[in-house]
């Protein structure tokens, strides 16, 4: 078989289980190890902005200053330390000002930023936007894993057919299509 080794031609039903079994449980330690690397980084990066309590009515200011001060050192052309501390501060001013339901998550909080205004806090909503997005990327695993040759093949092919693609009317495919694919048998 692909990918076999001749030495394990010989094995016998329990010691291929073994093989096999121990083959998953390595596959499982790593993906896992993987994972919780890139989530324990995202805990490092965005950690502070997910607790919206401690976030805007913490009276420890030096942490959330210090957040603050080190989040540009991964997104600096998006965002500015020292004015994303000043716009976190002035929002919980704002919001402690408010008699509404308080933003309980991060998307409570992105929902009321776009609602107020976009250019209020313009580097807090980016953080939050970044922060709600970026989590997108650890399902990275699932999407490699679903990814066969057959399908990256058929993911590719429209766009190395891309002046075709233009051109082409799917109603009439579709048409066509359902034709052909018709089960119905006229009995007249």
């Amino acid at each position: 078989m692909p990918g076999e080794l001749a030495r394990d031609a010989g094995l016998s039903s329990e010691e291929e289980i073994v093989h096999v079994m121990k083959n998953i449980f390595d596959r499982l330690q790593h993906e896992m190890s993987t994972r919780f690397s890139r989530l324990k980084d995202l805990n490092t990066k965005f950690g502070f902005l997910l607790d919206i309590k401690t976030l805007l009515y913490d009276t420890d200011e030096d942490a959330i200053h210090q957040n603050c001060a080190d989040f540009p050192n991964f997104y600096d052309t998006d965002i500015n330390g020292n004015e994303l501390f000043i716009e976190i501060g002035d929002c919980g001013m704002l919001l402690s000002n408010l008699t509404e339901a308080l933003p309980k998550t991060p998307l409570d909080l992105l929902g009321f930023i776009v609602f107020y205004g976009d250019d209020v806090f313009p580097n807090l909503r980016i953080s939050l936007q970044i922060l709600l997005t970026i989590a997108v990327s650890i399902a990275s695993c699932e999407l490699r894993a679903s990814m066969g040759q057959d399908h990256l093949s058929d993911l590719a092919l429209p766009s190395v057919e891309r002046e075709t693609l233009e051109t082409t009317d799917f109603d009439d495919v579709i048409d066509q299509f359902a034709t052909v694919k018709s089960r119905k048998i006229n009995l007249l």
